[in-house]
């Protein structure tokens, strides 16, 4: 019998969120011995870590592959952000703006910093999203004999942490 399943793309937002994704997809190789080929995911983070993070299974390390990974830092953050300030970043408050001025820039827990990071990849983000709906909206991927489409409808679960600094809220609004 054909397990019925959804069109879904699971995105994690930030640190939290990229650990919520390693939980589902070790949930569904755990359940299925694999990832179903309607079934993505996709990181989205502001430091380096997103390629390294991992979690022990029952199937064995669970990761994020290279192709659920979009890592959006951006050392050139504080040359753009004072160059575009006016035009593009007024939204940035006044008291976030010390945090921006780093050499070592780093969004940390600052929300204006982690948007402004999504809004300078903002084309990234983009492409990262349209590359995983393709991904899990290719047919010819779909193994016929383990799984039946329920719906050709996407469904898109977002996890990020509302304390996170790397924007959520702006991604969202990205989205819509």
């Amino acid at each position: 019998m054909k397990t019925g399943l959804r069109r879904c793309l699971y995105i994690g937002l930030g640190g939290t969120g990229i650990t919520s994704l390693l939980h589902t997809k070790k949930m569904f190789l755990e359940n299925y011995g694999e990832i179903p080929p309607m079934i993505g995911f996709l990181g989205i983070d502001t430091d380096g870590s997103i390629c390294t993070k991992s979690i022990e299974s029952t199937e064995g390390k669970v990761s994020l592959n290279a192709f659920e990974q979009a890592s959006i830092i951006s050392k050139e953050a504080p040359e753009i952000f004072e160059v575009n300030r006016e035009e593009c970043f007024s939204w940035v408050p006044n008291a976030n703006v010390a945090a921006i001025d780093s050499q070592y820039w780093y969004p940390g827990q600052v929300r204006s910093n982690g948007r402004l990071a999504i809004s300078i990849n903002y084309e990234k983000v983009k492409k990262s999203i349209k590359d995983a709906i393709t991904k899990i909206t290719n047919t010819n991927d779909i193994d016929n004999q383990k799984y039946k489409l329920l719906s050709n409808t996407i469904e898109v679960h977002m996890v990020f942490s509302i304390c996170g600094g790397t924007g959520a809220v702006y991604l969202l609004m990205l989205l819509t």
